[in-house]
């Protein structure tokens, strides 16, 4: 039971750090220049790749090599269904938003909003268990500080990570003409999934391992599906052309940093 109540505490604190990036949205103007949009459109396409990269897949391999399994064929094989499950949403969103369109209601979101919701939840779910997995694991080794103290930086690594995932969310939703309130609360619950996880994977710790490198690299699909059929795109759309590039390269740093140094 304490490793559930471990893993509980310790995808709370993600969830929480989700939360607070979310909040950044009370910080911004309601109108936000096209500019400045494209420049943090950009910035969370950077994030988005480096966090595919250095919290998804390469801890993926890693994690298949441990496993004894054939890592690149796991990882492969991860990463394609991550991208069949994208052109699936992506085929369902466009038939839902046309029929939308064609009754002359309102748009609710735009396509590039929807899928970069379910992009970051999506990635949200191996990120939850993984963390479930480190504290079920030193639930049961409790005479190991090494493996308590493993769990905890990586509970904060991720918490760190979540902070502009959170922010990346809310921006969108706000040029989408949701209200402030609405936007943060979508930001915020991007993440609710971290928790449900993080518990599922302390109960079924034992069984779980075998496929975290496929979750893994898995999410790692639709993130970067988004970023090249979404974020990109739109993030070259500004007066400036450039401006969306810098954004990428600014959130790439920024979030490799953290993978890095924390990792």
């Amino acid at each position: 039971m304490n490793g559930i109540i471990y893993a509980l505490l310790g995808t709370l604190f993600t969830f929480l750090i989700t939360t607070l990036g979310a909040a950044n949205v009370f910080l911004v103007k309601k109108n936000v220049n096209q500019n400045v949009q494209c420049l943090f459109l950009g910035f969370a396409g950077g994030v988005m790749v480096a966090a595919s990269i250095w919290s998804l897949l390469v801890p993926g391999i890693e994690k298949a090599q441990e496993n004894n399994q054939i890592s690149w064929l796991i990882t492969s094989g991860g990463f394609l269904l991550g991208v069949a499950l994208l052109l699936l949403v992506d085929f369902l969103l466009k038939r839902k938003l046309h029929k939308i369109q064609q009754s002359e209601k309102k748009l609710p979101l735009s396509k590039k909003t929807a899928m970069l919701i379910v992009a970051i939840t999506i990635h949200n779910i191996p990120e939850g268990m993984a963390v479930g997995m480190a504290f079920a694991l030193a639930a049961q080794n409790a005479g190991d500080a090494n493996i308590l103290s493993g769990a905890i930086a990586l509970a904060l690594g991720i918490g760190i990570q979540n902070y502009p995932e959170g922010m990346a969310v809310t921006l969108p939703l706000l040029q989408d003409g949701l209200s402030k309130k609405k936007a943060f609360l979508i930001g915020s619950l991007s993440a609710v999934v971290e928790p449900l996880f993080g518990v599922f994977a302390a109960v079924l710790a034992s069984m779980v391992g075998t496929i975290m490198p496929l979750l893994l690299a898995f999410a790692a699909g639709t993130m970067i599906y988004v970023v090249v059929e979404e974020l990109i795109p739109e993030a070259h759309l500004g007066e400036k052309e450039n401006i969306g590039t810098l954004g990428f390269v600014v959130g790439f740093l920024v979030m490799m940093i953290l993978d890095v140094a924390l990792g």
